[in-house]
């Protein structure tokens, strides 16, 4: 009797399992220009606010980017990742830099890690040069 009780809750602990171990990232929203300090936001999925004191976040190892047979533009070096949380209470993973980045774009894989897995992301971003104005051109009226 409880070999089959065990049995059939067996299906439904791993599906649990799977379900609390879940956890993802969500697209890149820039927020800065080239030749700008980096600022950009990774939304966070499926984090809950007791996991992200456990969540680490960093740039990947050489050995992710070869494998990914992507290139580790030094520039990459000077981003930071932090996670925090937006005034809503979503958490995200704040991505800066101090000094301004001078490449058009960058192409990199991010770290994540947590007791319960491991993940990694590519991101590529363009970075257009900045706005100098904020005029909309006049209308061209027709003849």
């Amino acid at each position: 009797m409880t070999r089959k009780l065990l049995l059939s809750i067996a299906p439904v602990l791993l599906l649990y399992a799977t379900v609390v171990q879940a956890l993802g990232v969500g697209e890149i929203d820039l927020k800065s220009a080239l030749n700008q300090p980096f600022n950009a936001d990774i939304d966070l999925l499926s984090a809950r606010g007791e996991d992200l004191k456990t969540i680490s976040v960093t740039l990947a190892s050489n050995a992710a980017f070869e494998k990914a047979g992507i290139d580790r533009n030094p520039v990459l070096s000077l981003l930071k990742f932090q996670i925090t949380k937006r005034p809503d209470g979503t958490p995200f993973i704040k991505v800066t830099s101090l000094q301004p980045v001078k490449e058009p774009f960058l192409d990199f894989i991010v770290e994540i890690s947590w007791p319960a897995g491991h993940l990694l992301r590519e991101y590529t971003v363009l970075l257009d040069p900045p706005v100098l104005t904020k005029e909309t051109p006049a209308p061209v009226a027709t003849p």
